[in-house]
Order: C-alpha cells, then structure tokens, then sequence
C-alpha cells in the first residue's frame, strides 16, 4: 500500500527545503484540516488548500490565486500590519512570519484568523522567491475575549498559549538528536525557545517525566527500527506549570547516511487526560460512599481468585456487610441522614482496611471487603473491630447521634471458587446473623 506524507510532514519539508515533491505537497494541502498557503513571490501567485477555502466559505473551484486579491480580502484597518509584518520577514528581520488579522469571507463577513508563514526559497541575491505557511481560524477565540472584556495583550498571550508543535527531530546514526526545526509552539508545549534545541534534544529530555522517559525513547527507537509511524503519549515537568501531558505523532524517514528523520507535530493533552481520569473514577468508583462500585470490586474479586488459583499457599477470606436497621434511619431521620450513615460507615470501614485489602459497596446499604492472606477467623477479628469501632463513633447529626451498625457474614474464599459462588456462602453467613438478631457476625463453614 502506497504511504502518503501528512499535510505537516509535506510542509515542514517544503518549509526546510527537503525533498518533498508538488504532488506530495499538494496531496498533503488537500488532505489537510489547516488552512495553508503557498506563495510564488516573484510570479505574485498564491495557492490555497481546500480547507483553507472551505475556512472562508470558498467552494473547491473558486479561483483565487493573485497576492493582490489575498491583499483585497484582508479588513482596510489591518491591512498595513500585514504589509508590514511581511516586508520585515522578506527582509529577513524576523524568523518567521506571523500575523493576527480580519479577513472577509466569501459573502462579505471578517473572520479572525492567524496566519504564520516562513520564506523556503531566495535567489543569490537573498530575495525571497516562495513562502509557504498555514492559517487557523480564530473568530471564536477573539469572541470569547470580547465577552470577557479582555485586553488586546491578553488575547495576544492567549493566542501565544494555544498548544502544538509543529517539528523535525533528526537522530544522527550515533544517537545524538535534535530538532533541526521547531515551531513557535516550543513554548507553550516545552517552554522552549526552538533555538533551544535545534542543536540538541537534551532540553526537551530534561523535562520528560523520569517514569516515561524510558518508554519515550523506546518508542522512538521502535518507529526508527521499522521506520513506521510514532505516536506516544508520555508526561513533562515544566517549571511553573508541574506534570502536564503531551501527545506526539510523526512520520519518520531515512536519510542519506543512516540517519533518521521525523516530521510531526506534539500537542497539549493535558486536558483530555484530566477527563479520562475522571471518567475511570466514574466508571470504578460509587459517588456517595468513594469506594469501589459493585463492578470494579468484582474484578478485584477475579483478581484474588486467579491468585489463588496460581498459588496454592495463598490465602483470603471475603466479608458481605449490611446496615442495619437502614431503612428505620431513612423514615426516622430521612434520606439525607440515610445518605450520611452510608458515607459513616465507608469512612469507618476505611480505619480498618490495610493497603492490601480491598472493599466496594455492592449495593443499597450492602457492602463487601476482600481480605489477602486471611483466614475466615482473622476475617471475623476484623469484622468485630469495625463492629466496634461504630460502637464508639455513632453518626454526628447536628445534636442527635445516630447508631450505625452492621450485620457480617464471613467465607474463606477456595481455589477454583467462580466469584458469584463465594459471594452466596458469604452472603448466606450474612444472612443468618441477620436472623441471629442483626450486628452479629457469622462464618460460613469452609
């Protein structure tokens, strides 16, 4: 199967001067989700991908290829900024073109966009011949700081702040590396000048988390060994800002020597990483109480039995508990004080449990403990010190102290016990202390 470069690969070539053909560049420009350019600077031609089209309410066939008229478009008050911006770039003032600016659409409404553009091409004399760049639309941003009655210089940090990478990074065949290339947005994903590390990787190594670094390079070997594409997420420690989270994705390619080059781009999954942790809470862990939800306990149940069925010297006992007298709490007190018995009782259950140990709420007021290396009888012990335990700590409501209790029943677990079998001999215990008088406790027999 033919393997196409990506629309960054393409452009950070073309932007290097590498070997990246017009039909590359134009399959990238066509496939690409950014808005980008390309300009002929003597000809006074400029071409635009599909996406940067579509971005100003273009159809595909719209013909738009004269500097002239890209100037036209550009709103009269910004108009000079640009002029201006690009001039000093051409004369080689500035590393790199970049501009924030209103531009008219199709049907005669201004969106904001920014747009960031590098001189690829110059004569012997040092005049530039081609320029090629990308635009992002940013009307939504310049939006939400007109709501927030921001300043212009914070707009401008925010835009500054926006996350991504585009990159080279070049492993010389003796290991040392670099980033021949780096984007302005080295600073926010690295806080990095691309200066920096044109010359060496090792600032960019420095701030890799140490659990990840090892993986990090490993699969960067991995992607050079077999030249396929490298992605990896992996974490850094960036001064000021602690532990955030960075995604990389890049194409890599053989050099002439041996070397191996990567044309990608990294970007700020910081975010997305916070809702991923947060989401796998929801999904383990019961909101009222905070411990394991009936689900995620019965994986750990799995866990236990497997070991136990791996090695025949170990040993666990699993305890089933319910409150008594739950629903009286519910209709003496109401719903809320039921709610505050529940949460009690976790804390209280929480006192007892070693690091080792493991407990869940199954369900209602029923609750379960897994207790490694115990026999039923250091299950009972435990079950008596919790019992306890709420014995001295009844439940706070304002002026009221309100009995907790808890009724227990105890099974050993067995090698070649199925989950739900382990929990009906406990549960069956369970079942006769609550028979025996409640807030009692009962062992099932082995």
């Amino acid at each position: 199967m033919t393997s196409f470069p990506t629309p960054r690969d393409a452009l950070a070539s073309a932007a290097l001067g590498g070997a990246s053909s017009e039909a590359e560049l134009a399959l990238a420009i066509e496939g690409s989700g950014t808005g980008v350019w390309d300009r002929h600077v003597d000809s006074g031609e400029i071409r635009y991908s599909r996406a940067w089209k579509r971005m100003l309410g273009y159809a595909e066939d719209d013909t738009m290829s004269r500097i002239e008229d890209s100037y036209a478009r550009v709103h009269p008050d910004d108009l000079a900024m640009v002029q201006a911006r690009i001039a000093a770039h051409f004369d080689g003032r500035t590393e790199m073109y970049e501009a924030q600016y209103r531009i008219r659409c199709k049907d005669g409404s201004y969106k904001w966009i920014v747009s960031r553009g590098k001189v690829v091409s110059r004569d012997g004399a040092g005049r530039p011949l081609r320029m090629t760049g990308i635009s992002h639309d940013i009307s939504t941003q310049m939006a939400l700081a007109e709501q927030l009655r921001r300043s212009a210089e914070l707009l401008t940090n925010l835009t500054d702040d926006m996350p991504g990478m585009v990159y080279q990074y070049l492993q010389e065949v003796d290991g040392r590396a670099s980033f021949p290339h780096a984007s302005a947005g080295i600073r926010a994903i690295y806080g990095l000048a691309p200066q920096q590390v044109r010359d060496s990787a090792a600032a960019v190594d420095a701030l890799i988390h140490p659990d990840d670094l090892d993986a990090y390079r490993a699969s960067l070997a991995a992607s050079a060994a077999a030249l396929s594409r490298w992605q990896c997420e992996y974490r850094v420690v960036l001064p000021g800002q602690g532990v955030r989270w960075r995604q990389g994705d890049a194409q890599p390619r053989r050099l002439a020597g041996g070397a191996t080059l990567w044309h990608g781009f990294i970007s700020d999954i910081t975010e997305r990483k916070g809702i991923e942790r947060q989401l796998q809470q929801l999904a383990t862990v019961d909101f009222l109480t905070g411990l394991p939800n009936r689900r995620h306990f019965m994986q750990r149940m799995d866990e236990h039995l497997a070991r136990l069925g791996r090695d025949k010297g170990e040993r666990a006992a699993v305890l089933m508990m319910d409150l008594d007298h739950f629903k009286d709490i519910n209709d003496r007190y109401g719903h809320a004080a039921g709610d505050l018995a529940l949460k009690h009782f976790a804390a209280m259950l929480r006192l007892e449990l070693r690091k080792v140990d493991a407990a869940g709420r199954i369900g209602g007021e029923e609750f379960a403990v897994i207790l490694p290396g115990a026999d039923a009888q250091q299950a009972r012990a435990f079950g008596l010190r919790l019992q306890a335990r709420l014995a001295r700590k009844p439940l706070p409501d304002g002026a009221r102290r309100i009995a907790v209790q808890v009724s227990i029943g105890v099974a050993g677990l067995r090698a070649g016990d199925g989950v739900d079998a382990a929990l009906l001999r406990a549960d069956a215990a369970l079942y006769r202390a609550k028979a025996d008088g409640r807030n009692r406790i009962d062992v099932a027999p082995d």
